[in-house]
């Protein structure tokens, strides 16, 4: 299975947990000129940008260090793109949570990080 596959059959099965858990999906794989977020939900009254990570083993480093600054200030401005083109969640808190899988197991870090500020081409 290639590596395009195996990220969807983890988003899909995150997706389907997280909706079993209150959330309600708005957006799957979000692409805009700047990047690309994974999952893009409303849970209460939080608009989360959701980054999914995969990993079969730790040889790479655990799924969740693959979220690093440069693309935690991605998912930023990605999510400030979103925003702008849809103000109906203006009133709307914003979170970011990074959704970790190892093998068969996987945690969801709620505030996963905060709203990084700064150039995304450095």
């Amino acid at each position: 299975m290639n590596r395009r596959k195996i990220g969807k059959k983890y988003e899909d099965a995150v997706a389907k947990v997280l909706e079993n858990h209150g959330f309600c999906i708005l957006e799957r794989n979000f692409r805009c000129r700047i990047g690309e977020i994974d999952l893009i939900a409303l849970d209460g009254e939080h608009l989360v940008f959701i980054e999914v990570k995969y990993r079969k083993d730790k040889e790479r480093g655990w799924p969740e260090q693959a979220v690093g600054l440069h693309k935690q200030r991605i998912i930023s401005r990605v999510a400030d793109y979103y925003r702008v083109h849809h103000p109906e969640y203006e009133n709307y808190q914003i979170r970011f949570d990074v959704a970790a899988i190892l093998d068969t197991r996987w945690r969801l870090y709620r505030n996963a990080f905060e709203y990084q500020r700064g150039n995304v081409w450095k």
